[in-house]
């Protein structure tokens, strides 16, 4: 049975796409797994997910952070540090709302079918409300 284990990041106000990542990537996060980033650029509503070379990372970000997208989902899929579990962070249109869709390796509790969520709110938490962050949502759901 598959597991769904999402973070929905509600800020006080719109923030950055690349304002976002950048903190994200200071604070130890990679782009890449395998020297491919995944990205996605939602402007038909199909979830149509991209990869490229992480070599132009620069270029994705640049990208999916473009102002003119900002009524579209834009997303990249990010490594947590010293881990192989990684996340797809989906922002939302408007900016207020991230999401953090862990579906790479996600890291459970011992023994158990759960998602050890603590270990990933003590990383994200701290990277984010910085930016204003106002409200966590979780779930871990079958």
């Amino acid at each position: 049975m598959s597991r769904s284990v999402d973070f929905d990041f509600t800020f006080r106000r719109s923030v950055g796409v690349v304002e976002v990542i950048r903190i994200l990537l200071e604070s130890g996060m990679r782009a890449s797994n395998d020297d491919d980033v995944s990205y996605l650029i939602d402007e038909e509503g199909m979830f149509d997910w991209k990869k490229s070379a992480s070599s132009g990372l620069d270029e994705i970000i640049s990208a999916i952070g473009d102002k003119r997208l900002v009524d579209h989902t834009v997303g990249i899929t990010l490594y947590f540090p010293d881990s192989i579990s990684g996340g797809d962070f989906l922002f939302h249109p408007g900016r207020e709302v991230v999401s953090c869709v862990i579906g790479v390796n996600p890291r459970r509790l011992e023994g158990s079918i759960f998602c050890d969520i603590g270990w990933y709110a003590t990383k994200m938490i701290p990277w984010l409300e910085p930016l204003g962050l106002l409200e966590v949502e979780t779930r871990d759901t079958a």
